[in-house]
């Protein structure tokens, strides 16, 4: 309160209301004609030179007046004002001791109390005690007088008392609440209270009410620099908080539609088998690659507010640990350990490169003759480039990448060799259709911005789960979390499509029984060696047992998975499944114009017979599990 004084010292000697100005001038106009008409013309000539700030004729023409009339005090009352703004400091004290003398009117009594706290130098404790008197009884006298309760106000500001000044400024919002000073008394009192926004909208108000452009500014950075900061940021942040979720629910808004409308697009039976996903789907493939690239794009556009958020809270709650006078060390240790790790879990995630590394042991196609021709006849049947290498890997997964940067980028096939065992030629040569289909339909070109987020998005998800930071009251886990379920929900609402479009191009090269005997043994195959390895492993580990081929080991538990079976086949997808249920798949599938199927002598013989060495393979496999073992459990099995 007391820095902003001065700016209000100036003020509270200007009029609080101009039209009142008027009347009262005119009231004593008339008074004085009545004293002595002659003299009016002076007094007139005096005012004007006051309005002009021609402080010394001012003085003059006022005191020519007292001489002229000396009843008529209010001469002499100004005559002190304007010796005040000349700086003659002693003559003007005197001046309004001798009107407040001859009269102890309203004005004179505020006046005097006005000039005791005016000027540059210190005011003593007797000067304050008496103005705060003399102000006091002019308000008594007259509680609605605008210039006494100002000049009360205006010595409750130089005596440093918030109770007085808020008295007097309760006064002025009923008599005078349209006044500049008013208004800036009410600023001081609101911030004085805490109420920041009631004094802001009061400094902002007394602008427009005529308070300078400069003393504006200084009471506005008075203001700003008293303003906790969390006033000042509390509706900017809310107002980014709420666009950010905004944002958030618009993209998983965005993939629960585009998932709708991809199933329906899918479900659509096309006139000829021919229509596959170069017509059929490509509006929504495209919807869904532009809301996949808002999505990344939000990521990584809402990493530094996760920042801010993450250390503002931190920080926040630190600081309220200081200023309630009681600081938990230990809880203080955790709060920015929590802080410093979620920090550097996402920073050091926008910089995690992918390794290009090979997705399965390479097999020598050199050496797989009818594999390779296999391989051709299928790509030929797409109409697309054939893979340049296969990958084998123990399990049952079967898929397709490119990897590199040129121009010849290299397909891959990663095929899981325990998906073979059931498989016959036929039925094997439709998956791979259905794998050439993502071929075909560039589903595999691209996607590095998705997968660069996918990264990023694990790597901080590792960190804060390394760094003991992975807890609910953690905004970045909080975040990391729920960004994943939305991108998850949006690209495999993506993947869904496209695993349906690419189902109609195995359809299209070897029938839909083919495809369908295919992608239920993978499926069926994938439970059972699930199943299989479990047992297995148990068995020769506790046993201490060799194992040389795990797919023809057979262990002396028999598991039935029968149900487990089933229940995969006939299971429901969920809205972040990237593959639609193997059961609706089939029935689309079904729903599609079906070719004639031509037969060739191999069709139905086993899917190994494609290969020249499979015993060998089945233990390459078997010994890459036995390191996998050993490497994640440190236990050894022997050959």
């Amino acid at each position: 309160m007391r820095k902003l004084s001065l700016a209000i010292t100036l003020l509270i000697a200007m009029p609080l209301a101009a039209e009142t100005l008027e009347q009262f001038d005119k009231k004593l106009e008339t008074e004085l004609r009545a004293m002595n008409p002659g003299a009016v013309a002076i007094w007139l000539n005096a005012n004007t030179a006051r309005a002009a700030n021609h402080h010394q004729e001012a003085v003059r023409l006022y005191a020519e007046v007292y001489k002229r009339v000396p009843k008529f005090v209010h001469a002499l009352r100004r005559q002190a004002g304007e010796e005040m703004e000349l700086g003659q400091k002693i003559q003007a004290h005197d001046h309004a001791r001798q009107a407040l003398a001859q009269d102890r009117s309203t004005e004179n009594l505020a006046t005097m109390a006005l000039m005791l706290i005016s000027g540059e130098t210190a005011r003593t404790e007797k000067e304050l005690t008496e103005a705060r008197s003399l102000s006091g009884e002019a308000v008594t006298r007259n509680p609605r007088d605008t210039f006494a309760n100002g000049v009360l106000a205006e010595v409750a500001i130089a005596s440093n008392d918030l109770g007085l000044l808020r008295k007097a400024t309760e006064q002025l919002m009923v008599v005078a609440p349209n006044e500049m000073a008013t208004q800036v008394f009410h600023h001081i009192v609101a911030a004085s209270d805490g109420n920041w926004a009631e004094s802001r909208q009061a400094l902002d108000r007394a602008r427009q009410l005529g308070l300078p452009a400069k003393q504006y500014a200084e009471m506005s950075k008075h203001l700003e620099s008293a303003t906790p900061f969390y006033v000042r940021w509390w509706k900017p942040a809310a107002i980014g908080v709420a666009s950010w979720l905004g944002g958030f629910a618009f993209l998983l808004l965005a993939g629960a539609v585009l998932s709708h409308v991809a199933l329906r697009s899918a479900r659509q039976i096309p006139s000829q088998l021919s229509q596959n996903a170069t017509g059929l789907g490509s509006v929504v493939r495209r919807l869904y690659s532009a809301v996949l690239l808002l999505c990344c794009g939000f990521y990584y556009a809402s990493i530094p507010l996760v920042i801010l958020f993450v250390i503002g809270a931190g920080g926040g709650l630190i600081y309220a640990f200081f200023a309630m006078g009681r600081i938990p060390i230990k809880l203080v240790a955790i709060i920015g350990g929590v802080v410093i790790v979620s920090v550097w879990s996402m920073l050091k995630s926008i910089f995690v490169r992918a390794h290009d590394e090979d997705p399965g042991t390479k097999l020598d196609l050199a050496g797989q003759p009818r594999l390779r021709a296999a391989l051709d006849e299928v790509a030929e049947k797409i109409g697309t480039r054939s893979v340049d290498n296969v990958y084998l890997t123990p399990g049952t997964e079967v898929a397709v990448m490119e990897r590199g940067k040129h121009a010849k980028r290299e397909r891959c096939l990663i095929l899981g060799i325990a998906a073979l065992d059931t498989l016959t030629v036929r039925p094997f040569k439709a998956v791979l259709g259905h794998e050439y289909g993502h071929f075909s339909n560039r589903d595999t070109a691209g996607g590095s911005f998705a997968l660069a987020v996918r990264r990023s998005v694990g790597a901080t998800a590792y960190g804060l789960a390394t760094g003991g930071a992975a807890a609910w009251f953690n905004p970045a886990w909080l975040f990391v979390n729920g960004f994943h379920r939305v991108f998850i929900r949006i690209s495999h609402g993506a993947s869904r499509l496209q695993e349906v479009l690419a189902d109609r191009w195995a359809v299209f090269a070897y029938g839909a029984e083919a495809f369908e005997q295919g992608l239920r043994a993978v499926i069926e195959r994938s439970v059972r060696f699930d199943a299989h390895v479990g047992a297995t492993l148990k068995e020769v580990v506790n046993r201490k047992l060799p194992l040389a081929n795990l797919y023809t080991y057979a262990p002396s538990t028999a598991v039935d998975v029968s149900k487990a079976v089933e229940e995969a086949i006939h299971r429901k997808a969920s809205a972040y499944d990237s593959h639609p249920s193997p059961a609706e798949r089939f029935a689309l599938v079904r729903a599609l114009p079906q070719r004639s199927a031509i037969r060739v002598s191999d069709d139905d013989a086993s899917a190994w017979s494609l290969f020249s060495n499979a015993e060998e393979l089945q233990q390459k496999m078997t010994a890459q599990v036995r390191a996998n073992v050993m490497a994640n459990y440190g236990v050894k099995i022997s050959e």
